[in-house]
C-alpha cells in the first residue's frame, strides 16, 4: 500500500543547511511505494503550521502519516504546545498517524515523552538525537560558534533514524 508522509516543521525539517537532505533521504529509504513531502519552513512556528497542515491535508488525501516537528522558534511552551495540540487533534480526526519530534529548547525528553503519551501519538525523540555535535553533522550557525542546524550529512543521519520509526508506524497501522 502506498502512502504520503508529510514532514511538517521548521528549518530543521527543511534541512536549511543541507538543501532539503532530510526529506530527500527519507524518500530514498522508504521506497517507491511511499512519498515524503517536505512541509518544513525556515523560521516557522506552530501557530502558522496549523493552517498549513489543514491546507496540505485538504489538497492531498493520501497523507497517512505526519512527522510533526514544531521546533524551537516559539520557545514559550504555551504558544508552542497549544497549536501543536490543535494540529494533533486535527490529524487524529482525519485518521492520520502522528510522529512527534521534540526540541530541547521547549521540552525535556521526559516532558516530550509524557506529552506524546497524553496526545496518544508516536514519539520519535529530540530532533537531534543520535546526531553527533561535530562540524560534519552540524553547522555552527546559531548563535555564531554554537552547533545549530544540521548539515546535509546530519540531516541524512536523522532521516536514517526516522525511517525506522516511520516504517514501524506504517507496519503497525497497515498503511
Amino acid at each position: 500500500m502506498a502512502a504520503d508522509i508529510y514532514a511538517l516543521g521548521t528549518s530543521n525539517t527543511n534541512c536549511k543547511m543541507g538543501n532539503g537532505a532530510y526529506t530527500r533521504k527519507l524518500n530514498e529509504l522508504l521506497g517507491s511505494n511511499n512519498r515524503v513531502i517536505n512541509g518544513g519552513e525556515n523560521a516557522d512556528r506552530p501557530v502558522w503550521m496549523v493552517r498549513r497542515i489543514k491546507t496540505a491535508v485538504e489538497n492531498n488525501p493520501n497523507i497517512k502519516v505526519v512527522i510533526l516537528e514544531p521546533g524551537p522558534n516559539e520557545r514559550n511552551k504555551k504558544y508552542n504546545l497549544e497549536p501543536t495540540v490543535e494540529i494533533i487533534e486535527f490529524l487524529k480526526e482525519k485518521g492520520i498517524k502522528v510522529i512527534y519530534v521534540s526540541h530541547g529548547a521547549v521540552q525535556s525528553v521526559e516532558e516530550a515523552e509524557e506529552f506524546a503519551e497524553q496526545q496518544k501519538v508516536y514519539y520519535y525523540g529530540n530532533w537531534s538525537k543520535g546526531v553527533p555535535v561535530d562540524r560534519d553533522h552540524r553547522a555552527y550557525d546559531y548563535p555564531p560558534g554554537t552547533a545549530g542546524h544540521m548539515t546535509a550529512q546530519g540531516c541524512e543521519l536523522w532521516a536514517e533514524q526516522m525511517a525506522t520509526t516511520v516504517s514501524k508506524v506504517i507496519k503497525e497501522n497497515n498503511i
